[in-house]
């Protein structure tokens, strides 16, 4: 299902802003508390480098309460043992290049072994700063308050708000994606019922893989929906969960549509089908010609679009698939197990042998691994120089 005029722009905002911002929440937390650590900074506290706390408060925020809190603790570490690190270096062996060198080489180390993740450049950081300031003391101890004030007002400000709804849009990203490729297999479907397919293999192997990465857009937004809900309890949990099983199976449904379309593309048998190129001229007899789509396959892949296309509306739902659904998705796997069983068989009736099967997918993978392998005409050309 489409979304037509202003409502598609919308979407893709949405999307992007999300992408970007996580949500216009993100935005609202990280202005008030960037304003509520300068007034502690400055009024309460008489800072003389009170523009630190807003900018801790700032680099803390996150997209949820709880990913705020963890990063706003590895930055408080992270500014604490740099501190510490400074201190204990300009006391031994003064500021000077090498201190400056050993420092970073320790701090950035110490980041790794803290596991302090994205924060883990603030010790070396924090030493570099508080080393090189005319009062190395004052200075540090200056940035070490302001930031933790900063972190500390960021997350209490990021815990105080209520959480956007992030499982709303995990499962608006998800739908949004069994759509895409359930008009994929249904453009496949209509293009193999009107014998017009064999031109349009290399942009449907591309478009395949184009949607199998585009789930990583999807396990972010079921992450920062996992985040989102821990300080609600268990509330949200059984949808997430929900959402969280269907992202796995999306990812296997892409991985297998990737292959029909690949085998597609391998049925044209134009060049760079392997083996097609490196062969020994006198077992040319070996060569197969180009194969026809197998018959009723359009059939399955349009039952496959529409059980996606069910899904899709699904996941955008609150509560788990009604009878009446279920019983659709039944039917429609119903029809799409019989029309597959047909086409199978009428191709060989060694299919319901699981040896012959087995052996025809093993010499498969190693037809794959002779193109992925082929320095002239393989996709990997870039790596044999």
């Amino acid at each position: 299902m489409k979304v037509p005029g202003r409502a598609a722009s919308a979407v893709g905002l949405r999307s992007r802003m999300t992408a970007g911002f996580g949500d216009g929440s993100m935005v609202l937390r990280a202005a008030i508390s960037a304003g509520l650590a300068w007034w502690i900074a400055a009024a309460l506290l008489h800072s003389d480098a009170a523009s630190l706390a807003p900018v801790g408060a700032i680099l803390a925020t996150q997209t949820t309460p709880f990913a705020t809190a963890r990063k706003s603790l590895q930055r408080a570490a992270g500014i604490l043992f740099g501190f510490l690190l400074s201190v204990a270096a300009t006391a031994s062996i003064g500021t000077n290049t090498v201190s400056i060198v050993l420092v970073v080489l320790v701090g950035m180390y110490a980041g790794r072994v803290m596991n302090l993740g994205s924060q883990m450049h603030q010790i070396a950081l924090t030493a570099v700063l508080v080393m090189g300031a005319a009062t190395t003391f004052g200075y540090g101890a200056s940035r070490l308050e302001d930031n933790i004030v900063g972190v500390l007002v960021g997350t209490c400000v990021g815990l105080a708000l209520p959480a956007p709804g992030f499982t709303r849009r995990a499962g608006e990203e998800l739908a949004r994606l069994n759509r895409q490729m359930a008009g994929l297999l249904a453009e496949i479907a209509r293009s193999l019922a009107a014998d017009d397919w064999t031109a349009r293999t290399g942009d449907w192997v591309r478009r395949a893989r184009v949607l199998s990465k585009e789930l990583d857009t999807v396990r972010q937004a079921v992450r920062e929906a996992e985040d989102a809900i821990r300080s609600r309890g268990r509330l949200a949990r059984p949808r997430l969960d929900r959402l969280a099983e269907s992202t796995q199976c999306l990812d296997h449904v892409g991985h297998q549509v990737r292959g029909i379309t690949r085998g597609l593309y391998n049925l044209t048998f134009r060049e760079g089908r392997p083996p097609a190129l490196h062969w020994a001229q006198q077992d040319e007899h070996l060569m197969p010609r180009r194969a026809d789509a197998p018959p009723g396959l359009d059939g399955v892949l349009a039952a496959l679009a529409a059980m996606l296309g069910d899904l899709a509306d699904v996941h955008v739902r609150e509560d788990a698939p009604s009878p009446e659904v279920r019983a659709r998705l039944a039917g429609l796997l119903g029809e799409a197990e019989t029309g597959f069983l047909r086409t199978a068989l009428a191709q060989s009736p060694a299919y319901a042998d699981w040896r012959v099967l087995c052996t025809a997918g093993i010499l498969e993978d190693a037809r794959k691994m002779l193109h992925e392998l082929d320095p002239a005409i393989g996709p990997h050309k870039a790596a044999f120089g």
